[in-house]
Protein backbone atom coordinates (compact mmCIF):
# COMPACT_ATOMS: atom_id res chain seq x y z
CA UNK A 1 0.00 0.00 0.00
CA UNK A 2 1.34 3.46 -0.80
CA UNK A 3 2.09 6.16 1.70
CA UNK A 4 -0.82 7.32 3.82
CA UNK A 5 -2.07 10.88 3.50
CA UNK A 6 -1.75 12.86 6.75
CA UNK A 7 -4.39 12.05 9.34
CA UNK A 8 -5.92 14.91 11.31
CA UNK A 9 -7.50 14.53 14.72
CA UNK A 10 -8.90 17.21 16.98
CA UNK A 11 -5.41 18.39 18.01
CA UNK A 12 -2.91 16.35 16.03
CA UNK A 13 -1.47 15.85 12.58
CA UNK A 14 -0.25 12.27 12.07
CA UNK A 15 1.97 11.87 9.01
CA UNK A 16 4.66 9.73 7.44
CA UNK A 17 8.20 10.38 8.66
CA UNK A 18 10.48 12.48 6.47
CA UNK A 19 14.29 12.91 6.55
CA UNK A 20 13.72 16.41 7.94
CA UNK A 21 12.33 14.85 11.15
CA UNK A 22 15.87 13.95 12.22
CA UNK A 23 16.36 17.26 14.03
CA UNK A 24 13.21 16.82 16.14
CA UNK A 25 14.10 13.18 16.89
CA UNK A 26 17.44 14.27 18.37
CA UNK A 27 15.46 15.13 21.53
CA UNK A 28 15.12 11.37 22.11
CA UNK A 29 18.87 10.78 21.69
CA UNK A 30 19.57 13.60 24.15
CA UNK A 31 17.13 12.14 26.72
CA UNK A 32 16.70 8.40 25.99
CA UNK A 33 14.88 7.88 29.31
CA UNK A 34 11.82 9.19 27.46
CA UNK A 35 11.53 5.77 25.82
CA UNK A 36 13.09 3.65 28.57
CA UNK A 37 10.06 1.32 28.72
CA UNK A 38 10.27 0.46 25.03
CA UNK A 39 12.08 -2.18 23.03
CA UNK A 40 13.50 0.61 20.87
CA UNK A 41 16.98 2.01 21.20
CA UNK A 42 17.68 5.57 20.10
CA UNK A 43 20.67 6.25 22.33
CA UNK A 44 23.01 7.43 19.57
CA UNK A 45 22.70 9.46 16.41
CA UNK A 46 23.64 6.32 14.48
CA UNK A 47 20.67 4.44 15.95
CA UNK A 48 18.45 7.42 15.18
CA UNK A 49 19.63 7.50 11.55
CA UNK A 50 19.06 3.75 11.22
CA UNK A 51 15.53 4.10 12.66
CA UNK A 52 14.66 6.98 10.36
CA UNK A 53 15.99 5.11 7.32
CA UNK A 54 14.06 1.99 8.32
CA UNK A 55 10.72 3.79 8.67
CA UNK A 56 11.12 5.79 5.46
CA UNK A 57 12.11 2.70 3.48
CA UNK A 58 9.40 0.67 5.22
CA UNK A 59 6.78 3.10 3.90
CA UNK A 60 7.75 2.05 0.37
CA UNK A 61 7.81 -1.71 1.01
CA UNK A 62 5.36 -4.11 -0.61
CA UNK A 63 3.72 -5.58 1.29
CA UNK A 64 3.99 -2.86 3.87
CA UNK A 65 4.61 -4.34 7.32
CA UNK A 66 5.37 -1.20 9.31
CA UNK A 67 3.35 1.97 9.58
CA UNK A 68 5.41 4.48 11.60
CA UNK A 69 4.08 8.02 11.83
CA UNK A 70 5.33 11.31 13.20
CA UNK A 71 2.81 13.06 15.45
CA UNK A 72 2.68 16.85 15.43
CA UNK A 73 0.64 19.51 17.16
CA UNK A 74 -1.82 20.44 14.39
CA UNK A 75 -1.87 24.10 15.41
CA UNK A 76 1.88 24.69 15.70
CA UNK A 77 3.50 21.91 13.64
CA UNK A 78 5.71 21.04 16.63
CA UNK A 79 6.89 17.42 16.73
CA UNK A 80 5.40 15.57 19.73
CA UNK A 81 6.19 11.89 19.20
CA UNK A 82 5.33 8.84 17.16
CA UNK A 83 2.66 6.21 16.76
CA UNK A 84 2.84 3.05 14.71
CA UNK A 85 1.31 -0.21 13.57
CA UNK A 86 3.65 -3.16 13.03
CA UNK A 87 2.09 -6.02 11.09
CA UNK A 88 2.77 -9.56 12.22
CA UNK A 89 4.64 -11.29 9.39
CA UNK A 90 2.86 -14.61 10.05
CA UNK A 91 -0.54 -12.99 10.54
CA UNK A 92 -0.94 -10.09 8.09
CA UNK A 93 -4.36 -9.11 9.43
CA UNK A 94 -2.93 -8.49 12.92
CA UNK A 95 -0.75 -5.59 14.04
CA UNK A 96 0.94 -4.29 17.15
CA UNK A 97 0.10 -0.74 18.19
CA UNK A 98 2.96 1.38 19.48
CA UNK A 99 3.55 5.00 20.51
CA UNK A 100 6.08 7.19 22.24
CA UNK A 101 6.16 10.87 22.97
CA UNK A 102 8.61 13.50 24.09
CA UNK A 103 8.57 14.11 27.83
CA UNK A 104 7.03 17.57 27.32
CA UNK A 105 4.03 15.91 25.62
CA UNK A 106 3.29 13.39 28.39
CA UNK A 107 -0.03 13.48 30.23
CA UNK A 108 -1.85 15.54 27.61
CA UNK A 109 -3.83 12.77 25.93
CA UNK A 110 -1.75 12.67 22.74
CA UNK A 111 -1.05 8.93 23.04
CA UNK A 112 -4.76 8.17 23.38
CA UNK A 113 -5.76 10.53 20.56
CA UNK A 114 -3.13 9.30 18.10
CA UNK A 115 -3.71 5.64 18.99
CA UNK A 116 -7.45 5.99 18.41
CA UNK A 117 -6.57 7.29 14.94
CA UNK A 118 -4.32 4.24 14.44
CA UNK A 119 -7.21 1.93 15.34
CA UNK A 120 -9.43 3.77 12.86
CA UNK A 121 -6.76 3.38 10.18
CA UNK A 122 -6.13 -0.27 11.00
CA UNK A 123 -9.73 -1.50 11.07
CA UNK A 124 -11.48 0.77 8.58
CA UNK A 125 -8.81 1.47 5.96
CA UNK A 126 -6.23 -1.31 6.22
CA UNK A 127 -8.66 -4.13 7.01
CA UNK A 128 -6.85 -5.54 10.05
CA UNK A 129 -8.84 -7.90 12.27
CA UNK A 130 -6.76 -7.58 15.41
CA UNK A 131 -4.66 -4.84 16.94
CA UNK A 132 -2.75 -5.47 20.12
CA UNK A 133 -0.24 -3.66 22.26
CA UNK A 134 2.16 -4.36 25.04
CA UNK A 135 3.79 -2.27 27.66
CA UNK A 136 6.29 -2.62 30.45
CA UNK A 137 4.54 -3.42 33.72
CA UNK A 138 6.09 -0.30 35.28
CA UNK A 139 4.53 1.88 32.58
CA UNK A 140 1.08 2.34 34.07
CA UNK A 141 0.37 5.37 31.87
CA UNK A 142 0.75 3.28 28.71
CA UNK A 143 -1.50 0.54 30.07
CA UNK A 144 -4.09 3.20 30.90
CA UNK A 145 -3.96 4.49 27.30
CA UNK A 146 -4.64 1.01 25.94
CA UNK A 147 -7.48 0.46 28.37
CA UNK A 148 -9.05 3.79 27.30
CA UNK A 149 -8.93 2.46 23.74
CA UNK A 150 -11.05 -0.54 24.77
CA UNK A 151 -8.24 -3.07 24.89
CA UNK A 152 -8.40 -5.76 27.52
CA UNK A 153 -5.59 -7.39 29.42
CA UNK A 154 -4.25 -10.67 28.16
CA UNK A 155 -1.33 -12.70 29.36
CA UNK A 156 2.14 -11.58 30.46
CA UNK A 157 5.34 -12.78 28.87
CA UNK A 158 9.07 -12.35 29.32
CA UNK A 159 11.38 -11.12 26.62
CA UNK A 160 15.13 -10.69 26.39
CA UNK A 161 16.63 -7.78 24.55
CA UNK A 162 20.36 -7.49 23.90
CA UNK A 163 20.98 -10.17 26.55
CA UNK A 164 19.32 -7.99 29.21
CA UNK A 165 16.10 -9.15 30.86
CA UNK A 166 13.13 -6.96 30.08
CA UNK A 167 10.59 -7.35 32.89
CA UNK A 168 7.03 -8.51 32.38
CA UNK A 169 5.20 -7.16 29.39
CA UNK A 170 1.44 -6.80 29.73
CA UNK A 171 -0.36 -7.68 26.52
CA UNK A 172 -3.59 -5.92 25.71
CA UNK A 173 -5.84 -6.59 22.76
CA UNK A 174 -8.67 -5.00 20.83
CA UNK A 175 -10.61 -7.65 18.93
CA UNK A 176 -11.89 -5.13 16.44
CA UNK A 177 -15.20 -4.65 18.22
CA UNK A 178 -15.32 -1.11 16.99
CA UNK A 179 -13.06 1.85 17.14
CA UNK A 180 -13.24 4.07 20.21
CA UNK A 181 -13.41 7.79 19.69
CA UNK A 182 -10.17 9.66 20.35
CA UNK A 183 -10.30 11.30 23.74
CA UNK A 184 -8.11 14.04 25.00
CA UNK A 185 -7.39 12.59 28.43
CA UNK A 186 -4.25 10.60 29.29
Amino acid sequence: MPRIDPIRTQRLLIREFEPSDRQALLAIVRDPDQIKHMLLFLDTEGQLDAFLSMVIEGARAEPRLQWHFAVEDAATGRYLGSCCLMVERDSPSSAELGYWFLREAWGKGYATESSAAMLELSFRRLGFHRVWGKCHTQNAASAKVMEKLGMTRGHAARARVAAQPFPQLAHLRNAGRGVPSGGSGG
